[in-house]
């Protein structure tokens, strides 16, 4: 079961390896993206929510994003969670610097995510025909 990840500040770290374990890696800041609070677009590029929450899983990796979508300060918005393979990531792209892989219908036909203490429902991007 995924569980939520409680830090204020998540950054991803865009590196093509890892660094091995006990070294200290440092990473300049044009290849790193704090991600909670971010605008994420659509394919298209239209803005449809943000990037609130990250649930991880019991081995620390990202399994899924929660997108809020909609509403104004939280009055009619809704969330949901996403599969990580799902959201994309681009730090030097200033306008949309995370996107998803749905369409509208499918964020709308989304299960929401309401309760943290609860195993989260994830949609699951479909596979790009080939």
């Amino acid at each position: 079961m995924p569980l939520r990840l409680r830090e204020a500040f998540v950054a991803l770290l865009l590196t093509a390896a890892a660094a091995p374990p006990g070294e200290i890696q440092h990473v300049p800041m044009d290849q790193t993206l704090a991600i909670l609070g971010h605008k994420v677009a659509d394919p298209e590029g239209k803005d449809i929510g943000r990037l609130v929450d990250v649930l991880v899983g019991g081995e620390g990796q990202p399994q899924a994003g929660v997108i809020d979508f909609g509403g104004f300060l939280g009055v009619g918005s809704r969330k949901i969670a996403v599969e990580w393979s799902a959201l994309h990531f681009a730090p030097g792209d200033t306008k949309h610097p995370i996107t998803l892989d749905l369409t509208q219908d499918q964020i709308k036909a989304a299960p929401e995510y309401k309760d943290a203490a609860k195993p989260a429902p994830v949609v699951v991007a479909p596979e790009a025909p080939r």
